[in-house]
């Protein structure tokens, strides 16, 4: 009898915890889409101010890794750097950045949820973005043509 209530309040924990990353999964796709249109409507000016910012954050929470190995990792921790200059997304509606620790490790390129954001994006305010689907995700192995 305990072994059945102990197997249901298992499931239901992993179904919350499911439920909470793929919560936090959607929240880093949602900010990486964002941040690539954001970036492409900003002056060049302000495009290398957000790349500094972008490496100076980097810098403080992966001191070994230097830049990043493909458009998510880049517009990740583009988003970080953007709500840190205070930058507004540009998708209309969307004014604020989720909340993302480490954008390295919150969604691997490829994800059905950022096809999912690209294609809400489309659908509700025309936006075509697209983000490369490369897999080159580890950010400890950035080539130096990507660094800095």
């Amino acid at each position: 009898m305990y072994a059945a209530y102990f197997l249901g309040f298992l499931i239901l924990v992993i179904i919350v915890l499911k439920s909470y990353r793929t919560k936090q999964q959607h929240a880093a796709a949602a900010n990486i889409v964002f941040a690539k249109y954001t970036h492409e409507q900003l002056s060049k000016e302000k495009q290398r101010k957000v790349h500094a910012k972008a490496i100076e954050i980097v810098k403080s929470k992966e001191p070994k890794v230097r830049g990043f190995a493909n458009e998510v990792e880049r517009y990740g921790w583009y988003a970080l750097a953007m709500e840190d200059l205070k930058i507004p997304s540009a998708i209309p509606e969307n004014p604020n950045w989720n909340k993302v620790k480490n954008p390295y490790y919150a969604i691997k390129p490829g994800s059905m949820l950022i096809r999912g954001v690209t294609s809400f994006v489309a659908k509700e305010y025309g936006i075509n973005i697209s983000v490369s689907e490369a897999r080159n995700y580890t950010g400890s192995k950035v080539g130096k043509e990507n660094r800095e």
